[in-house]
């Protein structure tokens, strides 16, 4: 039977529910703000310049949970028109500072500017792509985890209700509230009951290997 996308209890037992959020994109971001208030525009294009092409080229093969819809435009549409962006941007930039020294001997021209700004998106693009395919093993590791784990829960009858007081029903109808998850189980309160605990035991993966019930 097909499964729906993995739970948060699952996707967190496999490893991603501390991920960070910040990153390469707000960094930089950060960092041109500090170096220079010169101008919002120009600043606006040297972050597309410079993000745009290395978030593309990271998301075309970093590895995603998709399926055929969501690979075609979230994969592959999105990524290869942020680096077109970057494109346009990095050569909007580069024929700025040309035609700011340009001379009638020396004019400024938009190929030129266009090759150039091609050139050095490819760069930042390449860049994306390593960084991704380092990060792929990973991430395909965690999504196959995630998919076992809801495939146990499954079986084990679980149901999650998206609350916050109870969080998941057991197969026995035990009311349960998610308290924490460490490196070998997940521990859930049982509520209404007084001191007593459920477990979800994990492997070294993540991966969900057994269910103690309430004790």
């Amino acid at each position: 039977m097909k499964l729906s996308s993995p739970t948060k209890l699952s996707m967190l037992a496999a490893g991603a529910g501390g991920a960070a959020v910040a990153g390469f994109g707000l960094a930089a971001g950060r960092d041109l703000y500090k170096s220079t208030k010169r101008s919002v525009g120009l600043l606006l294009l040297l972050g597309a310049a410079l993000v745009c092409p290395f978030i593309g080229g990271r998301g075309l093969v970093r590895g995603h949970d998709r399926g055929f819809l969501g690979t075609l435009f979230l994969t592959c549409i999105s990524n290869f028109l942020l680096i077109a962006l970057g494109i346009a941007a990095s050569s909007a930039i580069v024929f700025y500072f040309i035609a700011a020294g340009a001379t009638q001997s020396s004019p400024a021209t938009i190929s030129g500017a266009i090759f150039i700004g091609a050139s050095a998106t490819l760069l930042m693009t390449a860049a994306g792509i390593l960084v991704g395919l380092f990060q792929r093993p990973k991430r395909l590791k965690i999504f196959t985890v995630a998919h076992a784990n809801e495939r146990f829960m499954h079986d084990q009858g679980f149901q999650e209700t998206n609350g916050t007081d109870i969080t998941h029903y057991d197969k026995s109808g035990h009311a349960l509230r998610f308290l924490e998850a460490h490196p070998n189980k997940i521990v859930f309160m049982a509520v209404g009951r007084r001191g007593k605990r459920a477990f979800i035991n994990l492997d070294k993966d993540g991966r969900m290997i057994g269910y103690t019930g309430v004790q």
